[in-house]
């Protein structure tokens, strides 16, 4: 839930995201950490000359430090390669949090946000790999996504009001997703990843948001199942390859992984799982793909990664009709420099 903050906990906020223990920070400031624990618990209230020397080594703005709005994080879900590590899993959270603090402010502004608009959960009950097949269609058909490749996953989620955030972390880390005020479901990926594996990891969380598993079935494979299905129904996977092979051409894999967004690997587990390739076709790519490296690196070039848009949108309908400053344009967005290098021309404006 959010909540008034003080200047104190923006402190910490910010050097907490910024991955730096009060000692740490205290040696950059040329001061001890005593005192960075004093200006956190708000003992002492830094002055304007420490204010500014904070957002010049923590890289926020100044405006960052009297922001109104405070989010508050219920227990989130992480899906990671290997386990993170706890200072990792603390400048995460601290990312996140600041980036929906950032977005419910926007939504405050401007008088808008995106009312959530899941699909039936009775139509979402699983307990086969047949039934998460119906249950990715059922969502797509929801959506009127249709059967086409989705241009953008992550807009695609936005407009029906799940919130999608990125955040720049290690390899090890893919996603997590957390519900906001009991209601609002938000996913956070990974910034640093290619597009496929994005998309890849958002539909896998669209599923542990959706599906409810029952019986004997194995929710992680079933998540998969559905993150594969919702990419790419089945009937598109039988008319894009046949609906019995002996062998994919890797140029092919290829061809098929730019038009759907989803990976070289993602593609053979989908054609074994609706029996398109036999199981022992299947090892033999990936016995093949683990002796090239392509299982850490796929051939030819990567799909673009994604950007959500419409927090972006929102801010700039609230500073192209004077209700923020370029400023605070700026302290809104984040200290993201690829996002503000796509508005150079406001400069101007």
């Amino acid at each position: 839930m959010a909540k008034q903050v003080s200047i104190g906990e923006r402190v910490k906020l910010a050097r907490m995201s910024a991955g730096l223990s009060q000692r740490q920070l205290g040696k950059e400031m040329g001061m001890s950490a005593m005192a960075i624990s004093k200006y956190e618990t708000g003992e002492v209230v830094p002055n304007s000359r420490v204010l500014i020397q904070l957002s010049q080594i923590l890289h926020v703005p100044l405006d960052f430090f009297f922001r109104s709005i405070e989010v508050t994080l219920s227990e989130p879900q992480y899906r990671c390669r290997k386990a993170l590590k706890k200072s990792e899993e603390k400048m995460i959270l601290s990312k996140t949090r600041d980036w929906l603090e950032r977005y419910l402010e926007v939504e405050v502004i401007t008088g808008e946000s995106k009312p959530l608009d899941l699909p039936s959960g009775e139509r979402c009950v699983v307990s086969s790999l047949p039934d998460v097949e119906d249950a990715a269609q059922y969502v797509r058909d929801c959506w009127n996504l249709g059967l086409d490749p989705i241009e953008n996953v992550m807009d695609v989620l936005e407009q029906h009001g799940i919130k999608v955030g990125l955040v720049e972390a290690s390899e090890a880390f893919d996603a997590l997703t957390f519900y906001y005020d009991d209601r609002m479901p938000v996913i956070v990926i990974n910034r640093v990843m290619s597009g496929d594996r994005q998309r890849f990891n958002l539909a896998h969380e669209l599923g542990h948001l959706l599906l409810r598993c029952e019986g004997d079935i194995d929710p992680e494979k079933a998540m998969q199942r559905f993150a594969g299905a919702f990419l790419v129904p089945k009937a598109m996977a039988f008319m894009e390859v046949g609906e019995q092979r002996n062998t994919l051409d890797l140029n092919e894999l290829h061809v098929l992984k730019q038009k759907y967004g989803m990976s070289m690997a993602a593609w053979i587990f989908r054609a074994t799982d609706l029996g398109i390739l036999a199981p022992e076709t299947a090892r033999r790519y990936w016995m093949y793909f683990k002796k090239k490296g392509y299982h850490k690196e796929e051939p030819f070039e990567p799909v673009p990664s994604e950007k959500p848009t419409h927090m972006v949108l929102l801010t700039l309908r609230a500073f192209s009709e004077k209700r923020i400053t370029m400023s605070r344009l700026k302290e809104l967005l984040g200290n993201d420099s690829e996002q503000l290098s796509e508005l150079r021309l406001l400069g101007s404006a």
